[in-house]
């Protein structure tokens, strides 16, 4: 039977916790004899049979196992095995009368941690804090490699899970190990497969820049932005952050690099130095636009009135006539700054882009050239969308020339539209774009392509790859502006010797396109109604003075907003409409019309404008029904917009007097 034997100062937490396999009494008196003369801490079960001793290993914990070599019915070696399947970590010393050297080296080859002489006993205190001292040694080491295996695995999931790229790569340029973030930002398979890519400096799209990175890393630390090709080809441009490191497996110190996809943050800061050049343009030119469009329309007017007060063969005619075209001119390069710069006057409307891209196409064929063939696709379930079609029809023309310019021995000209519905992931990288729905307009050329340096100017105004005097250098800054007003926007793929697409993107409308009626072409209407003319510029005030009065018109002049105001309290009773200057001294037009209104709500009003600088405030105007005269504008255009603000006045007389619209009082 077990039994359970113990010091005087069993129980501290130095006290060895012994079991002891012994069926001679004798012997295990000598050695507990032993154990209690050395002073040494400890708690003993005895067993004396197999089955106990298995049993009592199973119930407790023990700090060291003491067998006899040899007991009846089984031996220290039976025990030694025993532990080994239950407790490998318990040390092992055997007690025995006899042991041979080969027998003892034998039983130390198989985990024996000591064995002791029963003449020699006093060395048993000894072998105990031997054998604790290594079980301890063991715990240690083993919690070193659990804890090293811990971080290995903890390094190795950081590593196969980071989302920035991982590599190392010895000086020659060797890879030796890339993670599965960097695999997956090179298009390769797996990381065997990139590996298999020797050298590194393949993966550079210029060799000086490896060279760069590799002169870097000799000082020991890389920090660089350069192009890499993936495996498709297609150039990326990543951050490089790197150190000089000891590879344990070579002589030779490597270099670690973490790697960061950059290209679409290169991007979006490229677009946003665009767009605050064209905001400084803008300002520019929204600045000058309004004086320059009045000093234009002036020369237009005069131009047109002498026209129309000579006799057609005369050669004062034909000066009128050449000073108007010329004035024509200078109108259109202004209405060409502003629209790169997005301070255009629009005039949107419901139309279908199907419809536009068919007329303007039929007006280019002659301009593109025969050896140039033209193909359209177009998409017959075609979204409408709310825009000015004048400035589409500029759009697409702009485009087509520029095409054409792009094949000077000829080519395919390709036009296409389609729908596309755009989600969050897209508009991240395009932060002119919003989720929804668009109408593409794509324009596809075989010609010489551009480089990366020219893709990134292009939309620039007065930037042009043409001989001097040959291009103006707006064409393409004109494109980006209007899309750009109209809430789309553009995008452009290009490679040298590949041909270029350009697709312009425009929002949806829910709206029913509507046919566009035809502006009358023959004589200005007269008319006997009162005019109030409330503009700054005094030639321009002129031209529309002497253009209505000729129609038969009673015309009030007002130089500047408080002047209007005063005209029209004077005159309230038989003034039939006003036309107003936005950008008036004093009281702007907008301020005007809020007085007027509070005096007459159902009066017609014509507000006239060089650029859309107050954007906002025009679409209010649109969508309160008043009348928007762009600048610069000729008497026809003056007259007709007069006549049809007057006619669609007195189209409401009957509602107003019946009462089915609102008086305003």
């Amino acid at each position: 039977m077990p039994e359970l034997l113990s010091s005087n100062n069993a129980g501290d937490a130095k006290t060895f916790r012994l079991l002891i396999a012994e069926d001679d009494p004798n012997d295990l008196e000598l050695c507990l004899r032993g154990l209690r003369k050395s002073g040494i801490r400890f708690e003993a079960e005895t067993v004396t049979t197999r089955d106990e001793f298995v049993r009592k290993l199973g119930e407790s914990h023990f700090d060291v196992v003491i067998s006899d070599y040899r007991m009846k019915g089984w031996t220290g070696m039976d025990a030694l095995t025993t532990v080994h399947e239950n407790a490998p970590d318990i040390p092992v010393i055997l007690l025995t009368g006899t042991l041979g050297d080969e027998l003892a080296v034998q039983c130390l080859k198989l985990g024996v941690t000591d064995y002791i002489l029963k003449e020699n006993m006093a060395r048993l205190p000894a072998a105990l804090q031997r054998a604790r001292e290594e079980t301890e040694l063991r715990a240690a080491e083993t919690q070193a490699i659990a804890a090293l295996r811990e971080s290995e695995a903890r390094y190795r999931g950081l590593v196969d899970n980071a989302t920035y790229g991982i590599y190392w790569v010895a000086g020659n340029g060797e890879l030796l190990f890339v993670n599965p973030a960097l695999v997956h930002m090179l298009g390769y398979d797996s990381e065997q497969d990139m590996l298999t890519v020797k050298n590194s400096r393949e993966f550079y799209a210029d060799s000086a820049a490896c060279d760069r990175v590799h002169s870097e890393s000799e000082n020991g630390r890389v920090d660089a932005v350069v192009e890499w090709r993936r495996r498709d080809g297609r150039l990326i441009s990543v951050r490089l952050n790197g150190r000089r490191v000891k590879d344990p497996g070579r002589e030779h110190p490597c270099v670690e690099i973490i790697v960061e996809d950059v290209t679409e943050r290169l991007k979006l800061e490229k677009q946003l130095v665009q767009a605050q050049k064209f905001e400084a343009i803008g300002q520019l030119a929204g600045g000058i636009a309004h004086d320059f469009n009045n000093m234009i329309g002036a020369i237009i007017g005069w131009a047109d009135l002498g026209i129309d007060e000579t006799d057609g063969s005369s050669r004062v005619h034909r000066h009128f006539e050449k000073v108007r075209q010329q004035a024509n001119r200078a109108a259109a390069l202004t209405k060409q700054l502003l629209a790169s710069a997005r301070r255009q006057v629009l005039e949107p409307r419901t139309i279908d882009l199907n419809q536009v891209t068919v007329e303007t196409l039929s007006l280019l064929e002659n301009v593109i050239g025969r050896n140039i063939e033209i193909k359209a696709s177009l998409a017959q379930d075609l979204a409408v969308i709310r825009a000015d079609p004048v400035q589409i029809e500029q759009v697409l023309m702009n485009l087509c020339i520029n095409a054409r310019d792009a094949m000077p021995k000829g080519g395919l000209l390709a036009v296409q539209t389609c729908n596309s519905t755009l989600d969050q992931e897209f508009c991240t990288v395009q932060p002119q774009a919003h989720p929804g729905d668009y109408a593409v307009l794509s324009v596809t050329d075989t010609g010489t392509g551009m480089d990366r340096a020219t893709l990134d100017r292009i939309f620039e105004p007065f930037f042009t790859t043409k001989e001097v005097g040959k291009g103006t250098g707006l064409g393409l800054a004109t494109v980006y502006g209007i899309v750009t007003q109209h809430g789309g926007f553009i995008q452009v793929q290009s490679e040298l010797g590949s041909g270029s697409t350009f697709r312009a993107y425009f929002p949806v409308s829910t709206e029913t396109a509507k046919a566009e009626a035809e502006r009358d072409s023959g004589p200005m209407q007269r008319g006997s109604e009162t005019i109030l003319i409330a503009e700054a510029h005094e030639a321009l005030r002129q031209v529309a003075n002497e253009t209505l009065v000729a129609l038969g018109y009673r015309v009030i002049l007002a130089a500047d907003g408080e002047e209007a105001i005063r005209q029209f309290t004077h005159d309230r009773e038989r003034i039939d409409l006003a036309l107003l200057d936005m950008m008036l001294p004093k009281l702007t037009g907008m301020d005007v019309i809020e007085r007027i209104r509070e005096q007459n709500s159902e009066l017609p009003v014509i507000l006239s404008a060089g650029h859309a600088g107050d954007t906002p405030r025009l679409g209010g105007i649109r969508e309160r029904g008043w009348t928007l005269l762009q600048k610069p504008y000729s008497p026809r255009d003056l007259a007709g917009r007069v006549r049809e603000a007057l006619d669609r006045r007195k189209e409401l007389v009957p509602d107003l007097k019946s009462g089915r619209k609102s008086s305003g009082h």
